[in-house]
């Protein structure tokens, strides 16, 4: 019987330290405007940059909320490869602290969700209706992003589920406590 349990824990430290982990989930890398940007003119669209391809989910893939808590009509959001864009009206937009939360649809079907926050200054209230995006101030920020580095603290990931190891290991533990079984009524 040691035998067998010995045997058990072999198995189970060879199968966790050769199982790969599992592919990583696509990341926001950048977004237009970018998070913690100051913007002099409200965005007439938004863009998210994912690390890999993405797609939209079902529901609203796009919002953004104003420091009032009124949401910008959004518009036109379609996923390219790894980009989401959506159209946003700017004649929506009041100075003050604003919200992008974004839910996108990731290729192996989890759907991943984050925020990025951004603030207009007063003078964007007043001349968001004429003026054009101001996207300088939002590529340069959104450029100046490590293209490794890590996705915003806010962005969270729903799995959907247990890793793949955990199968693994209850896999050959299951399979171990057959064998033990089958030995166990030969013996008998």
């Amino acid at each position: 019987m040691t035998r067998y349990l010995i045997a058990l824990v072999l198995a189970l430290l060879a199968a966790t330290s050769t199982t790969v982990p599992a592919s990583a989930h696509a990341e926001l890398k950048s977004s237009t405007p970018a998070s913690g940007a100051t913007l002099d003119t409200a965005p007439k669209q938004v863009e998210l940059v994912f690390s890999d391809a993405v797609s939209l989910p079902e529901g609203e893939a796009v919002v953004i909320t104003g420091p009032d808590g009124a949401r910008w009509p959004v518009t036109q959001a379609h996923a390219v490869n790894s980009t989401i864009t959506a159209a946003v009206d700017p004649a929506a937009a009041k100075p003050g602290a604003h919200t992008l939360a974004w839910t996108a649809q990731a290729d192996d079907g989890d759907i991943i969700k984050g925020t990025v926050t951004f603030t207009l200054s007063a003078a964007a209230a007043t001349s968001s209706a004429q003026a054009p995006a101001s996207s300088t101030a939002t590529s340069t920020a959104a450029s100046t992003q490590a293209p490794n580095a890590a996705p915003p603290a806010s962005a969270t990931r729903d799995s959907g589920g247990l890793p793949a190891w955990v199968w693994v290991v209850l896999g050959l533990v299951v399979l171990v406590g057959v064998i033990l079984l089958v030995r166990r009524r030969k013996q008998a």
